[in-house]
């Protein structure tokens, strides 16, 4: 009996030792059943609304911060039709965004500058070459509109195609999902949420962040480009320049009035009162075609 019990304490003595030392399977991390890092990096995550020159929101996409507290990373596609661009974040903060750092249509990958009201945490990214079918992902995304929404997969292949270094991944993203992020299992970015096909199951392609970094290389570090440049769309009554890169600019409207104006002394307007310019461009106001020439 005594030697029985000898053996069965050395026997769990030699499987605790088994199970707790570095690299075995119970000591990894795991990010995707972290869900207090998943709530921590959809923080950084961001629905992007597309607006046209008349302030007619044409699309919805997804964008993350990353490399700087002040950069999102996009797919060109998103932005391609826009004007300029309303970042709505987990918390509702929103940014109004115009300002393009680099961007290159053929890698459909885009990288915006924005004036964060608060501190916001870049999220690491992993672009080394160490990844492999069946690898757990996450996606955090907005698809349809419906804002961060997270999903899980693995990683299904790789295939280059069209100048494009692609993952297949089988986490499910539709439209809305382009512009996201896709993390591997640390937690870390590794791919940019961008296509998937309609006709078949669960496969969904992401960019990989390497290209994004390379673009991100590019970049000079100060000098930026407004989205109507980038676009070719700023034709219209509205100027995508005259907005505030802020969710906080201020316009002034008249109650009964269908305009919104840049100036409380605007001729057009009588007892202006003043809002948000988000706020305004929610209720359908438009601009005074005389304060934004």
């Amino acid at each position: 009996m005594k030697n029985r019990l000898s053996a069965t304490i050395c026997f769990l003595a030699v499987m605790t030792v088994l199970l707790f030392q570095p690299g075995s399977a119970a000591a990894e991390y795991s990010f995707s059943s972290d869900a207090d890092a998943v709530e921590r990096a959809a923080d950084s995550v961001f629905m992007l609304e597309v607006y046209d020159a008349r302030n007619n929101q044409i699309a919805v996409g997804s964008g993350f911060v990353i490399f700087q507290p002040d950069l999102m990373a996009t797919n060109y596609h998103v932005i391609e039709d826009g004007a300029y661009i309303v970042a709505v974040g987990d918390d509702m903060d929103q940014y109004i965004m115009e300002e393009v750092c680099v961007a290159n249509k053929k890698l459909d990958l885009a990288i915006l500058r924005f004036s964060p009201a608060k501190a916001i945490v870049p999220l690491p990214y992993d672009a080394s070459d160490n990844l492999k079918r069946s690898q757990t992902v996450v996606t955090i995304g907005s698809p349809a509109g419906l804002k961060n929404t997270v999903s899980l997969g693995n990683i299904s292949a790789f295939f280059e195609q069209d100048s494009k270094n692609w993952i297949q991944f089988t986490a499910p993203i539709s439209s809305g999902s382009s512009g996201g992020v896709l993390l591997n299992d640390q937690g870390k970015v590794i791919g940019i949420t961008t296509a998937t096909y309609a006709t078949a199951q669960n496969v969904n392609l992401a960019v990989r962040v390497s290209t994004l970094v390379d673009l991100y290389n590019q970049w000079d570090g100060h000098s930026v480009r407004r989205l109507s440049q980038v676009t070719g769309h700023s034709s219209g009554s509205f100027a995508a320049s005259s907005v505030p890169m802020q969710s906080t600019g201020k316009v002034w409207i008249t109650k009964s009035g269908k305009k919104y104006h840049n100036n409380p002394t605007c001729s057009k307007m009588k007892s202006p009162v003043e809002i948000d310019l988000l706020e305004a461009i929610e209720n359908g106001y438009e601009p005074c075609g005389k304060c934004y020439k």
